[in-house]
């Protein structure tokens, strides 16, 4: 709390968001003391823009094309509902780069951690513990390097600027999308799955385009083989590969070692796999990404296999080949 009148941080992101949520609960009309609020500080229509990008990354997912009711809701909000604020409308484009921060950044999680960051073109990205992203927007390009880890990245689309994220030697481009990049598999593959709208992906082995519910992974070293199977993923697995970001481990038949370097990104006690033909073994259920231990004990039981302690963290399974 501040002593001179002024408000803190903290204290101008909780107004924001509080009316962020007034907002997305009745978008056909401001809230009352919306344009007041704005009046009081430039900053204020900033900050919400800040909140509503995001506000957005937390929505339902929407795995079918809106109805044109619903496409005329959601851009009621999206424009903050201050028609006739033009004032507030400039103040917004101004504050929302000062408070977003510059072009050009890096975005660096640790372990635990789980991040939403709104981007000055107003995309936003919500990236998973132990990742690194970094930001490079130019007059022509808006480039997302990732150098590691898992995002879900909700572009704002422009087809003269285009929104692109690039792992390696492979490149998503943003054709007005919801889109998650993983480049975390143990096999070294990148893995695109898509939730809203559509992207072109270019690799070593060719072009692919993928479209609202579809999955594929990419090699990132094979140019002259066969372009990637494309997979139609339903919309209860979607929600479920995009657990990670309430906490959840969400399994379905997924492996024992993408399952434990999953719990690695979120937990200071470290897992290991004892023996690589365990490691391939199918998992099912659903498991706190913080509870190492409760994951490791409960993967020993289905597996039939034992957890033990050593003294790099907690070992699944006997250590031989």
């Amino acid at each position: 709390m501040t002593t001179s009148g002024r408000k803190s941080v903290e204290e101008l992101e909780a107004e924001a968001t509080a009316w962020a949520l007034k907002i997305d609960a009745a978008p056909d009309q401001p809230p009352p003391g919306l344009n007041e609020w704005f009046a009081q500080n430039p900053k204020h229509a900033g900050a919400l823009l800040r909140a509503q990008a995001t506000l957005a990354l937390f929505e339902p997912a929407s795995h079918a094309e809106d109805s044109p009711a619903e496409s005329g809701k959601a851009s009621n909000w999206k424009r903050l509902a201050i028609a006739g604020g033009g004032t507030a409308a400039l103040a917004a484009s101004v504050a929302a780069f000062l408070l977003i921060g510059p072009p050009n950044e890096r975005y660096e999680t640790q372990i635990g951690e789980v991040r939403s960051v709104a981007l000055s073109d107003g995309s936003s990205v919500s990236i998973d513990a132990k990742s690194r992203i970094d930001i490079a927007f130019d007059a022509t390009h808006r480039d997302v390097h990732m150098q590691s880890g898992k995002a879900l990245f909700r572009a704002a689309h422009n087809a003269e600027r285009p929104f692109r994220v690039i792992v390696d030697n492979i490149v998503i481009t943003d054709i007005g999308t919801t889109f998650q990049v993983a480049d975390d598999d143990p096999s070294g593959d990148v893995e695109v799955l898509v939730t809203q709208g559509a992207v072109r992906v270019d690799a070593p082995a060719g072009r692919v385009d993928l479209t609202a519910g579809q999955r594929a992974r990419f090699s990132k070293l094979a140019a002259n083989g066969p372009l990637p199977k494309t997979v139609r993923i339903a919309p209860a697995d979607i929600e479920r590969m995009l657990a990670w970001r309430d906490g959840r481990l969400e399994l379905d038949g997924e492996t024992l070692d993408s399952a434990v370097a999953a719990i690695n990104r979120h937990s200071r006690l470290q897992l290991r796999v004892g023996n690589a033909g365990l490691g391939r073994e199918s998992l099912y259920g659903s498991f706190r990404m913080d509870d190492a231990a409760g994951f490791a004990r409960a993967a020993a039981v289905s597996l039939g296999t034992e957890a033990r302690s050593d003294p790099d963290g907690i070992v699944i399974g006997p250590s031989k080949k």
